[in-house]
């Protein structure tokens, strides 16, 4: 039995090799034959760029205004919410006014009966001195007279002082924007007391924009007011800004050896107070490689460019850009200067590809 069992597995074996061996072998993968394409070659440049030092920051408000009431009362509207644009000569609070008016009647009051007096006492001046002229009366009662005339006078300066400030104080139960800007924040409702000082709104210019940054005591030196500054919004994207060192404030914070600065930025931006962004300050030159930014394609999800040998085949090599400058792109590593790249390559390009090279310069230039 045993035997049997052997043999039908050394037949089995002998079937599956019969099988094996009746297979024809695949062909083999061969890559394909290198293509002649014609595109343009450039060198890869030295030149001369900026040496930039970048710090953090962010926009902020040239006009930052508390607004708050010169007079008590009690909030009877606030028409505006934080994150309401506003413009110059909105009505932003209107405040009771039952006191204002009060004190409005009181002083109308007062200064009509100032003027009452005032007319009495002058008529009597004016019968006393008739008197005096026929010697009825002493020169004491004119003088006495007179006396209480002026001091009519005054009291009705007084009322009429009086009526001006409450009249005055109606102007300020209603409040309006003194600018164009944003509402940054509502202490006070509806319905709150508001006192002289104690701000009710706060609103900031959007016209007017700064960005305000802070510079280490070892580039402090480097800096003046009025010098051109590149600010990047990250919210613009990669957009760059021109602005200027608007002031420097002179005293340090003595933990971190900053130093702030304040950028002023031109009118008319897409920016709001509090973006996050970067200031990049010219502190030197530098001699860079550089490459045209079109030259630069990905492989395997990496940059790089493609060289070209002197006997015109492409190679792909993997690099590290750096910042952009103008139409070209800084390489912190993987090029030299001097060797010849594929300026504008195409989705046809393959590793070992010749290429015929065309205006843009050939690799024996």
């Amino acid at each position: 039995m045993m035997f049997n069992a052997l043999f039908r597995t050394a037949l089995v074996g002998v079937g599956l090799l019969a099988l094996a061996g009746c297979k024809e072998d695949p062909e083999g993968h061969h890559a394909p034959e290198p293509r002649s394409l014609d595109l343009p070659v450039t060198r890869v440049e030295i030149t001369e760029a900026d040496r930039l030092y970048s710090t953090p920051g962010s926009a902020i408000s040239q006009e930052r205004i508390e607004v708050s009431s010169r007079t008590t009362g009690y909030l009877q509207r606030i028409t505006v919410h934080e994150g309401d644009v506003i413009s110059k000569g909105d009505v932003l609070i209107e405040i009771d006014p039952t006191d204002i008016e009060g004190a409005i009647n009181r002083a109308q009051a007062a200064l009509s009966s100032a003027s009452t007096a005032l007319g009495d006492v002058e008529q009597d001046v004016v019968r006393l001195e008739n008197l005096l002229e026929r010697g009825a009366v002493s020169n004491e009662s004119v003088r006495k007279a007179r006396v209480a005339r002026d001091v009519a006078r005054a009291r009705l300066a007084e009322a009429q002082a009086a009526l001006d400030t409450a009249l005055a104080g109606r102007r300020y139960t209603t409040i309006i924007s003194p600018i164009d800007g944003i509402v940054v924040a509502r202490q006070k409702q509806v319905g709150d007391l508001t006192t002289p000082g104690i701000p009710i709104l706060t609103i900031e210019s959007s016209a007017r924009l700064q960005f305000r940054t802070s510079v280490s005591e070892s580039h402090i030196g480097g800096v003046r007011v009025g010098d051109p500054v590149k600010v990047a919004i990250d919210a613009l994207g990669k957009w760059d800004i021109t602005g200027d060192i608007l002031r420097i404030i002179p005293s340090g914070d003595p933990v971190t050896r900053r130093y702030d600065i304040e950028i002023a930025l031109p009118s008319g931006l897409d920016v709001f107070p509090g973006m996050f962004g970067r200031a990049h300050f010219v502190i030197g030159s530098d001699r860079v490689v550089t490459i045209p930014a079109r030259a630069l394609t990905e492989r395997g999800g990496l940059p790089g460019v493609f060289i070209v040998s002197d006997d015109g085949a492409a190679h792909f090599r993997w690099l590290r850009a750096g910042r952009e400058l103008a139409e070209d792109i800084e390489v912190k590593a993987g090029l030299e200067g001097g060797e010849a790249i594929v300026a504008q390559p195409d989705d046809r390009l393959r590793d070992g590809d010749r290429i015929e090279a065309t205006a843009g310069g050939t690799p024996d230039e």
